[in-house]
């Protein structure tokens, strides 16, 4: 999630290949002890420190510590292991001696989402009037990401059913899920909350009072999920799942719930270390490390055929125009043929 107060926070992390290099075991023994005295100090799951501490500590004495024999070796060890554990854990290495110039660079997700449609990639109205929405991130709220999120929720205003493809959704702001989720309930619903470990404090995310477009509360909404389905794309599926708004349809998401922020350790490494936690007003808990499960468990390759002809058969039932039910019932005769074939 993206936050406005400082922190370096985010629901998603990208990982780095970097340069090869060699790495002794004194500085194994620093990396490992700073990283497990930052987890302990900082971590918001508190519950789980003492099982990473004690899976750091079997890792400290296991043939892959001690055979690992590079950089960046190392870091992609310790991220696996503690990844199984939180999945916004994550070890970098970046060769300090580089000039900035050497240094490889990476675009930054917002930037990326900034600079491609704030990730919308496909918007369009299919046979039975089904609105179909595929994007793969959450763009900060800004002006212009907020143009581009009201242009396509003003394009999809009169569909009779609506698929949003989180498929390919890496996630991003929680500002966004809040004004897309504006469009499809009632002012100041509670979403999700944040609590800050550091500050002992919680932030609530409500939709917004006033949106610029029609607000639809009873469209049905169908939701395509995946194993990549990450981060803001799970809250807000998450969100409306048990809000009772949308049904899901695909596979349980990857997992990650937690914001989280760099800490250097040293010798050019640093970690991304969760110091927050989502909670679901109505669950009271979130979907770290379980993932989102759908209420419709198919392949993520099926996922659209599957949620397509449901819409078609939910909007059948109450459209009265004799064309549109020509139309859904000669796709949904389409759709079968393709599936025998």
């Amino acid at each position: 999630m993206k936050v406005r107060n400082g922190i370096i926070g985010s629901y998603f992390i990208v990982l780095s290949s970097l340069a090869h290099a060699d790495i002794s075991s004194v500085d194994k023994d620093s990396i490992l002890n700073a990283l497990t005295s930052n987890i302990q100090s900082q971590y918001v799951e508190i519950k789980k420190i003492d099982k990473i501490s004690s899976a750091l500590a079997k890792f400290k004495v296991s043939p892959a510590f001690s055979n690992s024999q590079s950089q960046e070796q190392f870091a992609s060890l310790l991220t696996a292991e503690l990844q199984n554990i939180d999945k916004h854990f994550a070890v970098q290495w970046q060769n300090p001696n580089e000039s900035q110039d050497r240094q490889t660079k990476y675009e930054s997700w917002f930037a990326k989402l900034s600079r491609k449609n704030s990730g919308f990639n496909r918007v369009e109205i299919l046979d039975g009037n089904i609105g179909y929405v595929d994007f793969w991130g959450f763009d900060a709220l800004s002006d212009n990401s907020r143009k581009v999120a009201e242009g396509v929720m003003g394009f999809v205003s009169n569909v009779d059913a609506l698929i949003f493809d989180l498929r390919k959704n890496g996630g991003g702001s929680a500002e966004m899920v809040q004004l897309i989720s504006s469009y499809f309930l009632k002012p100041n619903t509670h979403l999700n909350s944040i609590y800050w470990r550091t500050t002992d404090t919680t932030r609530e995310f409500h939709t917004f009072d006033k949106v610029n477009g029609s607000v639809s509360l009873t469209t049905p909404i169908y939701i395509l999920t995946s194993r990549d389905t990450f981060s803001a794309a799970e809250e807000f599926a998450y969100n409306l799942k048990h809000l009772k708004r949308a049904k899901l349809v695909g596979e349980t998401t990857k997992g990650g719930a937690n914001p989280w922020q760099f800490y250097e350790l040293g010798n050019g490494f640093r970690a991304s270390i969760p110091i927050a936690k989502a909670v679901n007003p109505k669950t009271k808990t979130n979907w770290e490390s379980v993932g989102v499960k759908p209420h419709i468990e198919v392949s993520h390759e099926n996922a659209l055929d599957v949620a397509y002809k449901m819409a078609l058969n939910d909007v059948k039932k109450s459209v009265t125009d004799e064309y549109q039910v020509k139309e859904i019932s000669d796709k949904l005769q389409e759709l079968s043929r393709n599936k025998q074939g």
